[in-house]
């Protein structure tokens, strides 16, 4: 996972949204004429350089309410603000607005459910729920159950758009969010996605015909397709294609949001749709930082950003809190070389040899990309190159204590994640590892080392204080950071 990653995603969507503002509506052949290259204003909306749409304003306003748990109530109040310029509009004013959009918030305003405003005809389909539902991703990271997460979806996309079709846009698109934040690259996400929704659909009674309709993203490689059968309307399904081709077909941020634009038509949310998945892709570093800095509200968007993230990101699944005392507990400590290749518990270590390969680096062991990340964290170049260097995981550890600019706050605040990514890297890389994590089941994985008092439970396996969440000395949290790559690897 890059750095920020609800920065990454936010602000990617919203300046992807507000690149294409100002040239909403031009066909393509105009913009292949005059092509977008940069941060412009005026034009269609007559709008300031950096302004953003309603695509942007009801992403915050969803995002906004999550901070606060999931309520599909508040969300509606928080559309309905919007439309009454209360809330999330760049100037004070709402200027671009979808009809069906416009319709279903007047329900809300009504006082209809919000799971009924939505249209749910074959004509509702405009991309008006697939363009805000970005900050699913986030609150639905650790969910495991596919079901789950579509059911969610459903309820989120009806508020404005509750046709079959929006719905499995959207939730097409969140899947595939999700395996861009389990650490997957682009193609490998594309392709997981791809397994999961299938089988996601082998199990359900969906209409064939409707189905149907997502073959080029579902059954082939939408990357394939030449442009000129590559739409930018506003309808779902369009966009849908379009932002998957955007980013698939390039390798950057700028890329993939300039060529969303110059697609034509919905640019504004054709690359808001793109711009959101990029962010994921590329990170905050990865945004032209000339356009960040020209974002309208860019301050009151990194203070939903942070909110967003303390609440959602950088709260583990798992806790001691969340241990009932009818689980059962698989312990495991130290680190020993196999015998024949035998597999025991040692695997579950950081310093099991198990190499894997991220961003074309490979990692000998999970400590070693753990101690990199550290490295990386606090800027220290020289520390990072010997790590990934270094031929034994407790060369590594010691020079992860010598991290330079080191700061004992800000690296409790990362490396729960930074942890957990690395070894859903290992264990996705390593079938074998992988189906050996699986088959520990649904029981409580607990490092019973008795000195560490972070990573471990404090306590060694034969003490009676160990079957007994309320006595441990430690945090386990490399026993939990476990348990969500199990949950991970099972999901996909």
């Amino acid at each position: 996972m890059k750095s920020k990653i609800i920065h990454s995603g936010l602000f990617g969507l919203a300046i992807g949204d507000a690149l294409g503002v100002p040239v909403e509506f031009q066909s393509r052949a105009s913009l292949k004429q005059n092509p977008v290259k940069k941060m412009q204003g005026f034009g269609t909306h007559h709008q300031p350089e950096g302004t953003w749409s309603d695509d942007s304003s009801l992403t915050f306003c969803l995002a906004e309410s999550l901070c606060n748990g999931y309520d599909l109530r508040d969300i509606a109040k928080k559309f309905l603000k919007w439309y009454h310029a209360d809330n999330w509009t760049p100037h004070g004013k709402v200027f671009d607005i979808g009809i069906a959009t416009s319709k279903a918030i007047n329900e809300i305003a009504n006082g209809t459910d919000p799971v009924l405003c939505g249209g749910n005809r074959e004509t509702d389909n405009g991309n008006g729920s697939l363009m805000r539902i970005l900050p699913m991703v986030f609150y639905l990271r650790h969910e495991a159950d596919l079901q789950t997460i579509y059911e969610r979806i459903k309820q989120v996309s009806a508020i404005t758009h509750a046709h079959f079709r929006s719905v499995f846009a959207c939730f097409i698109y969140v899947v595939y969010g999700l395996q861009l934040l389990k650490g997957c690259d682009k193609k490998m996400a594309y392709q997981n996605m791809q397994v999961m929704v299938n089988r996601f659909i082998a199990k359900n009674a969906f209409e064939p015909t409707e189905i149907d309709l997502f073959k080029r993203i579902l059954d082939s490689d939408i990357s394939t397709v030449p442009e000129a059968e590559i739409f930018s309307s506003g309808y779902v399904l369009h966009s849908l294609e379009a932002s998957f081709w955007c980013i698939l077909t390039t390798e950057t941020y700028q890329d993939a949001v300039i060529n969303a634009v110059n697609l034509g038509e919905d640019t504004d949310t054709t690359a808001a749709i793109t711009g959101g998945l990029a962010g994921l892709i590329y990170g905050f570093e990865g945004i032209p930082a000339q356009w960040i800095n020209v974002l309208v509200k860019r301050t009151e968007i990194e203070k939903l950003c942070n909110e967003l993230e303390t609440k959602l990101i950088k709260s583990p699944k798992y806790t001691v809190s969340t241990i009932k005392e009818t689980d059962e507990f698989f312990f495991f400590w130290e680190h020993q070389a196999s015998n024949g290749g035998t597999l025991t518990k040692s695997c579950l270590t950081q310093w099991w040899a198990a190499p894997f390969v991220v961003d074309q680096i490979e990692y000998k062991t999970a400590e070693h990309w753990m101690m990199s990340k550290k490295a990386e964290l606090f800027n220290d170049q020289s520390t990072l190159t010997k790590i990934l260097a270094a031929t034994s995981p407790e060369e590594v550890k010691n020079l992860g204590r010598q991290v330079s600019n080191y700061d004992d706050v800000i690296w409790a605040e990362n490396r729960y994640e930074i942890v957990r990514e690395g070894n859903f890297h290992k264990f996705s890389q390593h079938k074998v590892l992988g189906d050996y994590l699986i088959n520990t089941g649904k029981r409580i994985l607990a490092e019973a080392s008795p000195v560490d008092k972070i990573w471990g439970i404090g306590l060694a396996e034969e003490n009676p204080d160990a079957k007994y969440v309320d006595l441990w000395k430690g945090l386990n949290l490399l026993g939990f950071a476990l348990m969500e790559v199990r949950d991970q690897i099972q999901l996909s």
